[in-house]
């Protein structure tokens, strides 16, 4: 069937799908799912139908410019040659008021076509857990949720099983699948038996009937899918983390919160994050678009935080949130934010934020807040209450109070460590790490590497534990960082017994955070329990022993 890939001769035709949410089905009420703008777009038809009698809207025209593209210029200057060239595309998309939904199923660049504030997140991703066939993943796109909170997507062309991917059933969000699609009943298959892939996240990339009739019932199953089958147990965990809805009574507070944590120097619990919609343009984004609480739009070749927090905390705190959700940041593939990538993305939906509320957890996450699934913290919480609970092999000396700085404690340290070396902002540099890493703050003395923080708070060890297993994977992976570690420790003196040619097998963690007298798990941010956790996973996969030693105070 020539259909299933995008021939409308045949009975399906591979198209994208959205699920909306705040949507009457009435014909006005699809109306006001539109996006403002192309509805009232000179160049876009907007008319009323239905679709084997159920009421849907019809949207069609062209994307894009009738002048030039913006990088004229520059190929002129680069070749002498002038491309009178400009940048357009297709959309069409058709809002149906099919039971369950309403849906809308696009076409090019249709998903522009559609109120973003009136998509359902996650929808896609609902539907896949509960059809997709566990041991034919193609793709999985997690945004883990550290301090970072990067984006990290893993393909294997031919699909293999969700163990495959190292999915660790904590700290992270699963946020688009690709893989086979398992049995359902639909158009595609209805002639005889066939496996087709599909792609999820908020939309779903999926063949959906060509015929009025097709395409309804083809959205019934879907409905059935999502809304009364159990998730496959394999893809289980992806449920472990709960989108609230927006009428939820823990909202309000938890966007107060929110709220105030902006005006905050640092943004404390707060960090940027990339929306699932712009993960596809990552690799394309040379700029950035910031138009926040103000009327003009500035560019910035670095997204940061403080681009976001410079720009609203002198709000009031009542204005913050709305400032963020009205603002936009937007990909573009050129220095000069001129050659767009990416739509206009609320700049709410660029934040990650943890806010603990009486006994619950949540995250911000995408624009839209998550409750943490007891089962998700509990695991998390015991595998470091084990990792707390093992007996040092090097009890790290007390931080006297004399000692204002991390660099005065490891000297000190050193020297109550017999046979260990001090080896503080001793950078080594390899072709590897053009740029330097830090070994260790302490050599023990049978080749242990120990890192030292003390924090303010907890928020900041997230670097500690991720510099750690970089010093290792260096130092495993790459002989020239090993002999340059033992030119570091030659240049302390002494006798020191490394041998460059022996890989590293243990690493030291050794915490102090101010405020606090002794470290546990307990008074760790649950980002930094997150990062340790990940690192200790890496490093014990890497056949290297971790300890974590509270220093104290």
């Amino acid at each position: 069937m020539v259909g299933v890939l995008g021939d409308s001769t045949g009975a399906a035709r591979r198209s994208t799908l959205y699920r909306l949410i705040d949507t009457q089905s009435s014909d006005d009420g699809l109306r006001e799912a539109l996006s403002e703008y192309y509805a009232s777009h000179e160049d876009f038809t907007v008319e009323s139908t239905q679709i084997d009698g159920v009421t849907a809207i019809a949207i069609w025209g062209i994307v894009g410019k009738k002048d030039r593209a913006d990088w004229s210029a520059t190929f002129r200057s680069l070749t002498g040659k002038d491309p009178n060239v400009s940048n357009r595309a297709a959309a069409g998309a058709i809002f149906v008021g099919a039971q369950g939904g309403p849906y809308v199923v696009t076409y090019g660049m249709g998903h522009l076509l559609i109120d973003p504030s009136k998509i359902d997140p996650g929808f896609g991703l609902s539907f896949s857990i509960r059809s997709i066939e566990p041991d034919y993943i193609r793709q999985v796109t997690r945004n883990i949720l550290d301090s970072r909170a990067r984006v990290d997507r893993s393909t294997v062309p031919g699909g293999q099983s969700i163990r495959g991917f190292g999915i660790e059933y904590y700290g992270e969000v699963v946020s688009r699948l690709a893989g086979t699609l398992g049995s359902v009943s639909m158009t595609f298959n209805k002639a005889q038996p066939k496996k087709v892939g599909i792609a999820a996240a908020d939309s779903l990339k999926i063949p959906l009937g060509v015929k009025p009739v097709d395409l309804i019932e083809d959205l019934r199953e879907i409905t059935r899918v999502t809304q009364t089958a159990s998730p496959v147990p394999e893809l289980g965990f992806i449920d472990q983390i709960r989108a609230l809805k927006s009428s939820n009574k823990q909202v309000s507070q938890l966007e107060n919160k929110l709220a105030r944590a902006l005006a905050s120097a640092d943004g404390g619990p707060l960090a940027l994050t990339l929306p699932a919609e712009c993960e596809e343009h990552e690799h394309a984004a040379n700029s950035y678009r910031i138009k926040i609480a103000t009327d003009r739009y500035e560019v910035v070749e670095d997204l940061e935080i403080s681009h976001v927090l410079s720009r609203v905390a002198s709000l009031p705190v009542e204005d913050r949130l709305d400032a963020l959700r009205s603002g936009y940041i937007q990909m573009c593939s050129d220095a000069e934010g001129r050659d767009k990538v990416s739509r206009q993305v609320k700049a709410h939906k660029w934040l990650a934020f943890e806010a603990p509320l009486k006994s619950d957890h949540y995250f911000y996450h995408q624009g839209r807040w998550f409750e943490v699934g007891d089962n998700y913290l509990e695991f998390l919480r015991s595998r470091l209450d084990e990792v707390f609970a093992r007996t040092a092999s090097i009890p790290l000396p007390k931080w006297e109070s004399g000692w204002a700085e991390e660099e005065d404690y490891n000297r000190e340290a050193a020297k109550l460590i017999p046979g260990a070396v001090c080896l503080d902002r001793k950078k080594i540099h390899t072709k590897q790490h053009p740029h330097g890493i830090e070994a260790c703050d302490i050599i023990g003395p049978n080749n242990e590497l120990i890192h030292v923080k003390r924090a303010s708070s907890s928020a900041p060890l997230s670097h500690l534990f991720a510099q750690g297993w970089t010093a290792i994977d260096a130092l495993r992976s790459d002989r020239e960082a090993r002999n340059k570690l033992l030119e570091r420790i030659k240049e302390k003196g002494g006798s020191h017994p490394y041998d460059p040619s022996i890989k590293p097998k243990k690493l030291i963690y050794g915490i102090a955070i101010k405020k606090d007298a002794t470290v546990s798990r307990k008074n760790l941010f649950t980002f930094s329990q997150v990062a340790l956790m990940r690192a200790i996973n890496a490093l014990e996969n890497a056949d290297v022993d971790v300890e974590v030693v509270p220093i104290p105070q």
